[in-house]
């Protein structure tokens, strides 16, 4: 990682999802957070209809070292040892999107915007189950378009799609919740996270927040590298 340049650092795209007032922003500042990002201040951009910040992101690339000579007994037919498995760490810059929930994209800018959008974040009020069901509503045009600019056939690739659901408010609880069979996350097969926005440890080093979190951030950079972008010429009338 560190003979990595900034000029050669690709970037991934994540678009956070959900009604007004459940937490989008809050959640992000989080999301952003990690030991080699800048502060808030200088990792956000903003606008009126949407504001994006950034973090980095290491994504664990396997690396076979080469085999060593063996001097243990027997070893006459097996004269080298198989290499352990090593990482070497692939910087990534992830950007957040988060955008105002008034704000409707017209269909020009739709295209232009979700076709780059490598991940999704599905927030909702743990306190309002009513949010959770308009999460539905918030999924079916970005997944369309991913679906539409990322792959000929929009059914094979919404599984691939990565989508995090993330509960917020969950210090306003008595309770913690468990994961219900109808509930979107359980619907989509996607990992769901509860989280208190408020609380600067909710993706504590090592919490189990912080592996779901990872992994996602993962998934992204997988999806990103095996689904690019199609040519004009690639994509299926049939999913305009």
């Amino acid at each position: 990682m560190r003979q990595q340049q900034f000029k050669d650092v690709s970037t991934v795209r994540i678009l956070m999802l959900g009604d007004r007032g459940v937490g989008k922003t809050s959640l992000t500042n989080l999301l952003a957070t990690s030991e080699i990002t800048p502060t808030p201040s200088s990792r956000t951009v903003g606008k009126d209809s949407w504001h994006v910040q950034v973090r980095m992101h290491e994504y664990p690339n396997p690396v076979n070292l080469p085999l060593t000579p063996s001097s243990s007994e027997g070893s006459e037919n097996y004269p080298y040892l198989r290499s352990t498995p090593t990482t070497s760490d692939i910087l990534y810059f992830v950007e957040f999107y988060d955008l105002n929930s008034d704000w409707r994209l017209r269909r020009q800018q739709r295209d232009s915007f979700y076709k780059n959008i490598d991940g999704i974040v599905l927030v909702y009020n743990l306190l309002d189950l009513s949010s959770q069901d308009s999460l539905h509503d918030w999924l079916y045009d970005p997944l369309r378009l991913i679906c539409k600019h990322r792959h000929r056939r929009s059914r094979s690739i919404l599984k691939h799609v990565p989508i995090l659901v993330v509960g917020t408010k969950l210090d306003k609880l008595i309770r913690r919740p468990t994961r219900r069979s109808g509930s979107i996350a359980h619907q989509l097969d996607a990992d769901e996270i509860f989280v208190n926005c408020l609380d600067p440890e909710s993706f504590a080093d090592r919490s189990r927040n912080q592996g779901k979190l990872r992994g996602f951030l993962n998934r992204v950079v997988e999806f990103k590298v095996r689904f690019p972008l199609l040519s004009l010429r690639q994509i299926s009338p049939s999913i305009f």
